[in-house]
């Protein structure tokens, strides 16, 4: 979020103080132990919204703009996952760890975007990906690079037309996209703000239920 370091502590220490059952969690998966979200299971969200999804995944079909701890935790719950990698190394990280827990639902499917140079982006094979992976999704998760704080936006805004009563498209890092809290038609929103892994301070994820 946009605060300076002192605000950052006060945020941080209002929220822990507000949800004490979230400091175990926090102190575990502090920034200083040198350990991803990913080694963790843990998607880089905020606790809360972590919790949620957990109640939600099962048996689900699921899309990932990007991927990494989200695919790890959920793959063990979801009927299958289909996720958008743009950086290869990555992938092939992820694929390592899919592979060391024996998990053979989720399938990563390479597709390079210039998220440098994002001009075009709303045509690209990437934001296009969910079109050709398969049939209808039940939850759409929206966690790839967005240097520009524009692409996750487009990525929802081409998701959401496609979305059916009872389906699911989870934003992380919410505060950034405000705008799509006024513009979607989603039956309800829940904005989960809280400490999560690996991170200092506190951060929003959004899921929106249709």
């Amino acid at each position: 979020m946009n605060l300076t370091n002192t605000q950052r502590v006060v945020k941080l220490t209002t929220n822990l103080l507000s949800n004490p059952g979230l400091i175990p969690s926090y102190l575990k998966h502090n920034v200083f132990n040198k350990k991803m979200p990913i080694d963790w299971n843990l998607p880089w969200w905020s606790y809360k919204a972590i919790q949620y999804v957990d109640t939600i995944v099962k048996g689900k079909r699921i899309f990932e703009y990007g991927t990494g701890g989200s695919t790890m935790r959920f793959a063990t719950e979801a009927k299958e996952i289909v996720a958008v990698e743009d950086d290869n190394r990555w992938m092939d990280m992820v694929n390592e760890k899919l592979k060391e827990k024996n998990i053979h639902n989720a399938r990563i499917i390479y597709s390079f975007f210039d998220f440098k140079n994002p001009e075009g982006f709303e045509n690209s094979e990437y934001i296009r990906m969910i079109d050709t992976a398969g049939g209808d999704f039940d939850i759409v998760i929206i966690d790839g690079q967005d240097r520009s704080f524009q692409e996750r936006i487009k990525c929802f805004r081409h998701v959401e037309q496609r979305m059916k009563p009872g389906q699911y498209i989870v934003v992380d890092d919410f505060w950034r996209y405000e705008i799509l809290r006024k513009e979607n038609r989603a039956k309800e929103i829940k904005v989960f703000e809280s400490v999560g892994p690996c991170r200092f301070g506190v951060t929003s994820t959004a899921v929106f239920i249709y």
